[in-house]
């Protein structure tokens, strides 16, 4: 029989492990440095209208609990809307993002397994820190170690595209 060689953890409220990645701010609650690679979690504060670019993890299933607003999702093309108390998962290689959609700050837990987007964000935040336009040069080399695609826009600038008429 195995036995797990990860010890027992807690992160009380507003602990953990603070990283600003491209505009969000996250709280990193359970690294993957403290499961051995197994998974992570971590906490995210994200502005109205902001969200992510599209996205893939070949290798990572990515979990979603809303605490707080209003947030859009696609997941392979398909939209959800999500509020306070619903989970939405992005099964790994699924093309995936979301868009906080309410007028408030909204947040979120989201649980990653294997673990190492954590890791990612770190490294993302090493090349454009707070305040730094992010410079693609910089960034490239970080999704290719990390095996993260960028495959679009954000939600909020594809809509503006669509709506304007724009390609």
């Amino acid at each position: 029989m195995e036995t797990s060689s990860t010890a027992a953890l807690m992160t009380a409220n507003g602990e953990g492990r603070p990283v600003h990645v491209l505009g969000s701010e996250l709280m990193i609650r359970v690294s993957s440095r403290d499961t051995h690679g197994a998974f992570a979690v971590f906490e995210s504060c994200i502005a109205p209208l902001e969200g992510p670019p599209l996205h893939r993890h070949p290798n990572q299933d990515e979990s979603f609990y809303i605490l707080e607003g209003e947030f859009r999702f696609e997941v392979d093309g398909q939209e959800f809307h999500a509020s306070a108390g619903a989970s939405v998962v992005a099964p790994r290689g699924s093309s995936h993002t979301f868009q906080n959609v309410g007028q408030e700050r909204g947040r979120m837990i989201t649980t990653v397994v294997p673990g190492g987007l954590d890791l990612f964000f770190e490294d993302v935040e090493a090349v454009s820190p707070r305040g730094v336009a992010p410079d693609l040069a910089r960034l490239l080399p970080v999704l290719k170690k990390h095996g993260q695609e960028m495959l679009g826009p954000p939600l909020r600038v594809r809509d503006a595209g669509v709506a304007s008429g724009a390609d």
